[in-house]
């Protein structure tokens, strides 16, 4: 233990000082398309570019400091890594464990970036025509500040006490006698990115009525204290409809590749007796990758 503490603390002495040996790899300056070296290892111009994630400056001095940043966060991962190696924690059966899940998470995503790449573009027609279908999005577009308590999932019964209750105020009181812990506060649900099935109840709802929804391990009782028409049009709506679309096409043919591969991969699939599927069940439905990021709202 002494011996991994030392190890530790002249790395990191290394690391701030950001001028030992392992720095450099030697004397031998490194050119070209190599920035720099770690005991050895190269790091270059891609690796760098790649870190810096796309990220602008607005002049040379800021793209200098920002390389610098950059950089030295590359240093100290390479340096923790190499110390990590040097310990052999990746001979570990964790991480083993977590270095094929990370593989496959990289090849899954690979995948569907070729899917994407294969998606065609909405057209503006298209992108216009969804527009017009979806007013509650576009031009009935509502904004509403909420007051919400947010609780764990309860029961059934619980909930009928709820249903003749006219103030938050009330659900908290009611709360308080099952002894259930809950959070009071504030959010701002939008039609424009709301669910589908959410934004119906929002445009119905009448004046300071209390409505609830589950979501996930917990369940939020909401009165809205304010609501306000903000429509939402012109070009920044139709490119904001045609990237929705660009996304929701993506999902789909996503979806279809994932369908289509676990069916020609049946007979390939074997199960451990106890981890059988119930053939009197219908066979649950995998989870769904990761959705593209969706369009950003717009800011007003």
């Amino acid at each position: 233990m002494k011996l991994n503490w030392t190890h530790g603390a002249a790395l990191l002495a290394c690391v701030a000082m950001s001028g030992c040996g392992m720095i450099g790899g030697g004397s031998k300056a490194p050119k070209g398309q190599v920035v720099a070296t770690v005991n050895g290892e190269e790091i270059t111009v891609t690796e760098l570019n790649r870190e810096l994630g796309g990220a602008s400056a607005a002049d040379a001095t800021q793209r200098k400091a920002m390389e610098q940043a950059a950089l030295q966060s590359i240093i100290t991962r390479k340096l923790l890594a190499q110390t990590a190696k040097e310990q052999k924690l990746d001979k570990t059966p964790a991480f083993a464990q977590q270095e094929m899940q990370a593989k496959e998470a990289m090849l899954v995503g690979a995948m569907q970036r070729k899917v994407a790449s294969t998606v065609v573009n909405p057209s503006r027609a298209e992108a216009e025509k969804f527009v017009a279908e979806h007013p509650h999005m576009f031009a009935d577009r509502r904004v509403m500040v909420v007051d919400q308590i947010v609780v764990g999932k309860f029961s059934p019964e619980l909930m009928k006490q709820f249903e003749p209750l006219t103030t938050l105020e009330q659900v908290e009181a009611v709360l308080g006698r099952e002894n259930l812990d809950f959070q009071r506060t504030t959010t701002v649900l939008d039609t424009l990115n709301a669910p589908e099935g959410l934004t119906q109840t929002l445009m119905k709802l009448p004046a300071g009525e209390i409505f609830i929804f589950p979501r996930g391990n917990a369940v939020f009782v909401n009165q809205i204290r304010e609501s306000r028409t903000l429509p939402f049009t012109g070009e920044r709506a139709v490119n904001y409809a045609t990237a929705g679309l660009k996304q929701m096409r993506t999902q789909e043919a996503v979806g279809r590749q994932i369908e289509a591969i676990r069916k020609g991969a049946q007979d390939k699939i074997t199960y451990n007796d106890k981890y059988k599927p119930d053939p009197a069940k219908p066979a649950a439905k995998p989870a769904a990758p990761a959705a593209p990021a969706p369009a950003p709202a717009p800011n007003t």
